[in-house]
């Protein structure tokens, strides 16, 4: 088995990665949020007919 840096500099650059993955991922959350929003407001309105009933 191999053996892990277990190092005061390898564990906080372990650290920091995550902190930079998780930054990300809320970036991206906030990005798709305001991407759907945008395109729930540009979608074109369809008004169904008495005959698609």
């Amino acid at each position: 088995m191999k053996k892990v840096d277990m190092s005061e500099a390898a564990i906080l650059r372990r650290l920091k990665t995550v902190d930079q993955l998780r930054e990300l991922c809320l970036t991206l959350m906030k990005a798709k949020k305001e991407s759907d929003e945008k395109a729930k407001k540009n979608k074109p309105i369809v008004k169904k007919t008495n005959a698609e009933n």
